[in-house]
């Protein structure tokens, strides 16, 4: 029905759609090479530089060439797939030029544009919207008949990412097509120069951006071992780091804070504790400490910040961390810092911090109720916590949640940590320009 299809186009289409014959040829050798000039992004979309020619020959040629160009870079390619991919593969190279060049046709029949317009410069870049989008869809129905997977979810990790770039894209191919249809077929292959130059840089950026993700992965991965090494030993570490950056972030949407400070006080709260993994086995025990290992518990901020500062990215953090043991009167450790000479998103962590050792059942403190635990909050608050943070937990934080989760126990490390947004975020990653449709 394909074949029938293209070859109905081909057989109906006018001696001036295959006119000039070398333009053909060129977008043709633009699109197999640019489909071969591919990478895989960081959000594990395959990346190809063949999509500026394919709408390139449905404005300027028309629906019949546009589809034979688009079947034939299918074809022409030597990657390794199944024989039904790449059936499906061929069937959206052929469809959503086709019909991006029909619904090009039939605009230009209506509107007569110039090609030395604004409105045409519109249309070119609009068809590029158009066909991205048809393409996406066209791709996201073949996965959810193979792979069962939501044809939201498609829209959403590949065409929603890409959006704002397949703007920019819009933009150069309208510029091709301006420079062909204004300077001739010369000036256009000498733009496809500059497009192939593009492509290069396209490559070599999402290549360092996959692999910036990669990165973050493990040195997220390595913070998760620790914190899982150091729960191995004390069972509450990881629950307990769960809820403390739960109360400080909530702590600080409550008092004004921006997403980007809310974002650094979680992050602190999940990773406050790592300084533990330097702890000997004798301070897990259940005893009364002594004073050596009482002096070792007090260095593990210094040490939970020498770790986490090793991360890129992440001096913020670790400030934070260092100074989460301090105290309002400068009696805290290990700086001595007071007031505001604390880091006010360290005051944050240390009243959560607190709560939480009072409240939650696996303490190493026999728990107390919620009530006794405010009651405590505001006992020392001026001296050992910001009194005002302190009013603004309890009156805005806890005043609103439930028994649960005043108490901390529905916490949980791993959906707090949230991995795959923090590794996103971290290593800076939105998908960049695709040129071509992703298979």
């Amino acid at each position: 029905m394909l074949v029938l299809g293209v070859a109905g186009a081909v057989a109906t289409s006018s001696e001036d759609d295959w006119t000039p014959l070398a333009l053909v040829a060129l977008l043709l050798v633009t699109a197999v090479i640019g489909d071969r000039w591919e990478v895989e992004s960081a959000s594990g979309i395959r990346v190809v530089g063949s999509f500026p020619a394919f709408v390139l020959a449905a404005v300027l040629l028309g629906p019949a060439p546009a589809a034979a160009i688009g079947a034939a870079t299918m074809l022409a390619e030597q990657g390794a797939t199944t024989p039904l991919r790449r059936l499906l593969n061929v069937t959206n190279y052929t469809v959503f030029p086709l019909l991006t060049g029909l619904a090009i046709e039939a605009v230009q029949r209506e509107a007569r544009l110039d090609t030395d317009t604004g409105l045409y410069a519109l249309l070119v870049a609009g068809a590029f919207m158009g066909a991205s989008l048809l393409n996406f869809t066209i791709a996201g129905v073949f996965q959810r008949a193979l792979d069962r997977r939501p044809f939201l979810a498609h829209v959403r990790d590949t065409y929603l990412p890409l959006l704002s770039c397949f703007l920019v894209n819009a933009v150069l191919t309208a510029a091709l097509a301006y420079t062909y249809t204004q300077n001739g077929l010369l000036a256009m292959a000498l733009a496809v120069i500059v497009l192939f130059v593009y492509l290069h840089l396209q490559r070599q950026l999402l290549t360092s951006q996959a692999t910036a993700q990669r990165l973050a992965r493990v040195q997220f991965g390595v913070i998760c071992a620790i914190v899982d090494t150091v729960n191995a030993r004390d069972q509450m570490t990881a629950r307990h780091s769960g809820a403390v950056a739960r109360y400080a972030q909530l702590i600080a949407r409550a008092s004004g804070c921006t997403a980007r400070e809310q974002k650094l006080v979680h992050t602190a709260g999940l990773l406050h504790d790592v300084g533990k993994l330097y702890f000997s086995d004798a301070i897990f025990a259940n005893h009364k400490l002594s004073n050596a290992e009482w002096q070792q518990i007090k260095l593990h901020p210094e040490q939970g910040a020498e770790i986490v500062g090793r991360l890129d990215g992440h001096d913020e953090v670790a400030a934070i961390i260092l100074a989460h043991h301090e105290r309002i009167d400068g009696t805290g450790y290990p700086l001595k810092l007071a007031g505001a000479d604390i880091p006010r998103l360290s005051r944050m962590i240390s009243i959560a911090d607190t709560y939480d050792v009072m409240t939650a059942r696996d303490s190493y403190r026999t728990p107390v109720t919620a009530q006794v635990a405010i009651a405590e909050l505001r006992r020392v608050a001026g001296a050992q916590l910001d009194a005002a943070l302190v009013e603004t937990f309890i009156t805005s934080v806890l005043a609103d949640e439930t028994v649960a989760f005043q108490h901390g126990d529905d916490a949980d490390f791993i959906a707090e940590l949230d991995l795959e947004r923090r590794v996103l975020e971290y290593a800076n990653l939105s998908p960049r320009p695709s040129l071509a449709p992703s298979s």
